[in-house]
């Protein structure tokens, strides 16, 4: 018989055995079922279980309708991991009482631990069917006020895996809330509520589960995984730091270093990637990288050469020695250098559509618009559902005010491969405001502002919008947030007039 004992644990819960001495022993004249009950109990507590087995059969026998004998049956096959006999008892129990708790629940509890296995455990079973039978099951065995953490533990599992978001959130709430101790608990609440869009709230939680178990270091991943996310790269880089703290073995230096990097404090992150490539027996190709980035930002391109250098001989066939190479030549004003080396990167590395994307953006921020349309219709000719591709040709023409319908047709292909990706939507609220189609601009720049709050340009994108419908106390809102944001790509000089101008039609009204 196939051994399911993953959800076995769940029947710990079960109330606690009689472990008194044994029920009287009844006459055969008197014979009952209640006694028969209560004396498998009490073989059970003593480890009689075949015994007890015997003893709820012969109750069986004097109360053939009994449902709940029938669910105590179920359960003691449950506890003894004996699937197929629980699961069917547990269904003869319903069949004669279907509003029965106990045997639901058994019966829901058996199948969410077969749904995660996807295999089935009788002749003729459906394991597509086990999640909704399982939540069907749990949702008529849950009491009133939702006071058995396990089984909202359990459906809320179900919930999440189903993508019924709500639904796992509010299960999931009310074991996080009574227990925040149960980190397992806090990740499910935060990956329903991440699957609900709801990333603040996922956040929280994360947040909370680790002030109440600091040493959980899963939590620490996922919650660095969102902040990145959404752009909070300070805080990011404490989580990493704390996380390494925990787990001194764990390779986190990296990804604190970008996230610093990305945060500008770039020289915490030059000072912490010295002292990491101090410590290496041999280059690390990650930690060069990241030192020659480190050194790019604060200007001292010198240094940030001679890392590059580093890079390039330890490992020369590494591609992003000549992207750092690139960036040097654009930050030292050598443009023509810069496309020639990504040109090279390109050929080098046909299979890398990144490398593409970059090139594409140099040569339309050089003017060279021919050419970075020519490379990003080669991409789309070796792979027409490269999304982002389809995406950068079609902001490239929003942005330059050209072949706007284009424009959209090509970022709403983006959208179908890849729905609500919020940069996509910011590039067709984007080319709508360009086409003075204000009212079918709204819902994607809102959208896209809700879901990249700290994205300065999506901001920036949000508040034209606001000042050309006139709502400009609106407008200031969301220039000011793009001020506070992640600052790429953003004029802030340019940004600052507007303000300026937003901010004294507020005035005058």
């Amino acid at each position: 018989m196939r051994r399911i004992a993953p959800f076995m644990l769940a029947f710990a819960s079960l109330p606690a055995l009689v472990s008194a001495a044994p029920p009287r022993q009844a006459s055969s004249a008197g014979e009952n079922a209640a006694y028969h009950f209560l004396l498998a109990r009490h073989l059970e507590s003593v480890g009689k279980v075949p015994e007890a087995i015997g003893a709820l059969r012969r109750a069986i026998e004097l109360a053939p309708v009994s449902a709940e004998l029938r669910a105590e049956l179920a359960g003691l096959y449950a506890r003894q991991d004996r699937a197929v006999e629980a699961l069917s008892t547990a269904e003869e129990a319903l069949e004669l009482k279907p509003d029965n708790r106990e045997a639901n629940r058994i019966l829901g509890t058996i199948l969410a631990a077969l749904a995660e296995q996807k295999r089935p455990l009788r002749p003729g079973d459906d394991p597509a069917q086990y999640a909704a039978r399982g939540i069907a099951a749990l949702e008529k065995a849950r009491q009133p006020a939702g006071g058995d953490l396990g089984l909202e533990l359990t459906l809320g599992r179900l919930y999440l895996r189903g993508n019924q978001n709500d639904k796992a959130i509010a299960s999931l709430e009310r074991v996080f809330e009574q227990q925040p101790e149960y980190s397992e608990g806090g990740m499910l609440l935060a990956a329903a509520q991440e699957q609900a869009g709801k990333a603040d709230e996922a956040i929280q939680t994360l947040e909370s589960t680790i002030q109440h178990n600091p040493p959980f270091f899963r939590a620490y991943l996922r919650l660095i995984a969102l902040y990145e996310e959404q752009r909070r790269w300070k805080e990011a880089a404490g989580a990493y730091a704390l996380a390494q703290g925990i787990n001194p073995k764990a390779d986190l230096i990296g990804g604190r270093a970008g996230a610093l990097i990305n945060g500008g404090a770039a020289k915490d992150a030059q000072t912490l990637l010295q002292a990491a490539l101090a410590k290496k027996a041999a280059p690390d190709a990650v930690l060069l990288y990241l030192l020659a980035e480190s050194q790019r930002q604060l200007k001292d391109y010198e240094a940030a050469g001679a890392t590059t250098r580093r890079l390039r001989e330890a490992f020369p066939d590494d591609p992003r020695g000549l992207v750092l190479q690139a960036q040097l030549q654009v930050a030292q004003g050598r443009q023509d250098d810069a496309i020639a080396t990504l040109a090279d990167l390109v050929k080098r590395s046909p299979g890398e559509p990144g490398f593409v994307y970059q090139y594409a953006d140099l040569l339309e921020r050089t003017g060279r618009i021919a050419e970075a349309e020519k490379a990003l219709r080669e991409l789309l000719a070796r792979d027409p559902a490269d999304a982002t591709a389809l995406n950068a040709l079609g902001y490239m023409f929003a942005e330059r005010g050209e072949r706007l319908a284009e424009a959209v047709e090509l970022i709403r292909r983006a959208l179908t491969i890849e729905p609500g990706n919020p940069s996509f939507l910011d590039s067709l609220g984007w080319a709508f405001f360009k086409q003075d189609e204000l009212a079918r601009a709204e819902s994607p720049l809102v959208e896209a502002a809700a879901k990249s709050p700290r994205n300065s340009v999506i901001q920036e994108h949000l508040g034209d919008l606001r000042f050309r419908q006139q709502r400009y106390a609106e407008a200031v809102a969301a220039w000011e947030q793009a001020l506070a944001g992640d600052g790429d790509s953003l004029d802030r000089t340019a940004l600052d007039k507007k303000l300026r101008d937003a901010r004294a039609r507020v005035s005058k009204k």
